[in-house]
């Protein structure tokens, strides 16, 4: 961000172009309407966010560390197994509670300018907690794959999962309701992707 004259008007301006997002998806967001919103003028809020390009950046931030609270209340004792298929729960939860907060965080360009490392831990945060958990079970003898093509391979599988389920479009596949399929992924993707269904 650029020099802040007033400390107050960023988080102003990212709080209600969160609301934006939250009600009408990253699609709706207008500079010059939310610069209504927030009452000051389109040129004030490019004194603080150079681009939209930006401003969209701070709010995947937002929604990542919404998401990372959830995964961090994982007991890390739990064995390895138990971690990835709460971390799989709380992913889906949050893609439902929060459907566009998800689509804005994994469905939208990170853009052509390079993360600061702090940003990318942000982000990639649930991927390395799922990293973690395969190395632990790989390092057991438990796990034959390379544990970053498991987490990226899971991570895939996630994604998907939450997308489709958001959409409607698995329901109708075998019409099977929400909670039936979300038992039937999480007993596949809590082994690591590589366990049978239940």
């Amino acid at each position: 961000m650029t020099r802040v004259a007033n400390p107050e008007l960023p988080l102003r301006i990212l709080e209600e172009a969160e609301q934006i997002v939250i009600a009408s998806g990253h699609s709706a967001l207008n500079m010059r309407a939310l610069a209504r919103k927030v009452g000051v003028t389109a040129t004030a809020i490019y004194h603080y966010f150079a681009d939209k390009e930006e401003l969209l950046l701070q709010l995947k931030l937002r929604a990542a560390r919404k998401l990372n609270e959830r995964i961090r209340r994982i007991d890390p004792a739990l064995p390895p197994h138990e971690r990835i298929h709460r971390l799989g729960q709380e992913y889906i939860g949050f893609a439902e509670k929060h459907p566009n907060l998800y689509r804005l965080l994994f469905e939208t360009p990170l853009g052509g300018a390079g993360l600061h490392k702090a940003e990318q831990s942000l982000l990639y945060f649930t991927y390395h907690v799922a990293r973690e958990a395969l190395e632990q079970l790989a390092a057991d003898g438990r796990y034959p794959v390379d544990p970053r093509y498991g987490a990226m391979m899971g991570w895939t599988m996630l994604h998907g999962f939450s997308s489709l389920l958001l959409s409607g479009s698995l329901q109708l596949a075998e019409g099977m309701d929400k909670k039936e399929l979300k038992r039937l992924f999480l007993s596949f993707y809590g082994a690591g992707g590589m366990g049978k269904t239940e």
